[in-house]
């Protein structure tokens, strides 16, 4: 029987949809908050913003209309919890290209404040359009990828040959700092189709993809710093950086497989999950615990690890006498499968943690299907226990 605390809270979009993201900058109170982008070729796409009160049990929404076309990627700002970017497909000139804008959640005029997130769950009710604060776009290039650096200074984003890097400082006169070009022997076989700060080193480190490749760049110079080659062949989907482990890299691909690198050593691979059937679409650290780890598939499933060896705390902060350290290493140090949720029927391409909710994880499927489901309970509280007071 599952506990109820612990049920996976479903929610409906009425479109298909791929793009997820967790929202940052939230004000300081307990609501967890994402943003879920609609992909529909016939209709009006829309942007869902969604508010999770735990205590009251309560997700409220908003709605809005997204008129630039069908949203495939979504980055929250990291200071301002009404800003966000999206990655969409339009048509131009009888051609189908790929932009980037950042939006901004509408205010309302008569108070000044954010529109309320709030409405009736049954409802449709579509708010007023999303305000279009500027574009990251370049002329002749389809933007692919966007990522917000953490202090929300600088925007990277990538089209399938270059990387450009914004300053975003003045919000609406966003200005190119830099760009990076990968040679031209490895863009006649592969493209570039996602990227990731390094949030350690002075967020000077940028992680990116091509094809099976991983290639890293120095933005000082916008020279490449690290490469592992054919890390999934014949295609990655994702790269994450551990929070708390400067060298540490997470990548998952077509191959079926996750991935565990120090970019110090490219050739070496430290772990291997092979739980997964299908391709693994996206691998996430937890913010907060890095040991904990999400991926999803398109076998349709969400998996929970514990992968406690290549975490920042490997043995916990347990004060224990040396007589019982040998069988305490033993249990901590333990990677497992905690937990596979199953609730999606369809490929599920993100699944994304709660920016301030260490316990509550969203995943989203191609049927608009998205779930909340939380860490269970047992290992929280033996996570908790091993942390430094």
């Amino acid at each position: 029987m599952v506990d109820d605390d612990e049920a996976p809270l479903i929610y409906g979009v009425e479109f298909q949809a791929r793009a997820l993201c967790a929202v940052s900058g939230v004000p300081d109170d307990d609501t967890a908050r994402f943003l879920v982008g609609t992909q529909s070729i016939k209709f009006e796409n829309q942007v869902h913003f969604l508010e999770y009160d735990e205590e009251a049990g309560l997700l409220g929404k908003s709605i809005y209309a997204h008129r630039a076309g069908e949203i495939w990627r979504m980055a929250s700002s990291p200071t301002d919890h009404r800003r966000f970017a999206t990655i969409y497909q339009t048509i131009q000139d009888s051609n189908i290209v790929s932009k980037c804008t950042v939006w901004q959640i509408p205010i309302d005029s008569t108070n000044e404040e954010p529109s309320s997130p709030t409405i009736d769950a049954s409802s449709n009710q579509l708010h007023q359009p999303l305000r279009k604060r500027f574009d990251l776009n370049v002329p002749n290039s389809n933007i692919i990828d966007v990522e917000w650096e953490t202090n929300s200074e600088r925007i990277a984003t990538i089209s399938e040959t270059n990387i450009y890097i914004w300053n975003v400082e003045q919000h609406d006169t966003p200005q190119i700092l830099s760009t990076g070009s990968i040679d031209s022997k490895s863009s006649a076989i592969h493209k570039l189709s996602c990227c990731r700060w390094n949030p350690h080193i002075s967020t000077n480190q940028l992680a990116t993809t091509l094809g099976p490749h991983i290639r890293g760049w120095d933005l000082r110079s916008m020279k490449p710093s690290f490469s592992i080659d054919n890390a999934h062949p014949p295609y990655v989907r994702d790269v994450d950086y551990n929070p708390n482990r400067q060298y540490h890299l997470m990548t998952c691909g077509d191959d079926c497989r996750v991935k565990f690198w120090d970019v110090r050593k490219p050739n070496e691979c430290l772990k291997i999950l092979t739980d997964h059937s299908h391709w693994v679409w996206s691998a996430r650290y937890n913010r907060f615990h890095d040991q904990l780890i999400v991926t999803s598939s398109s076998d349709t499933r969400v998996m929970l690890f514990n992968i406690a060896s290549l975490s920042s705390e490997p043995y916990g902060s347990l004060n224990v006498s040396d007589d019982a350290k040998e069988e305490i290493e033993e249990t901590v140090n333990e990677d497992r499968l905690l937990c596979v949720f199953d609730e999606h029927e369809e490929s599920v391409y993100t699944a994304q943690w709660a920016s301030n909710d260490p316990w509550l994880l969203a995943s989203l499927s191609y049927d608009g299907r998205l779930i909340l489901n939380r860490v269970p309970k047992n290992e929280k509280f033996q996570i908790l226990l091993r942390c430094p007071t």
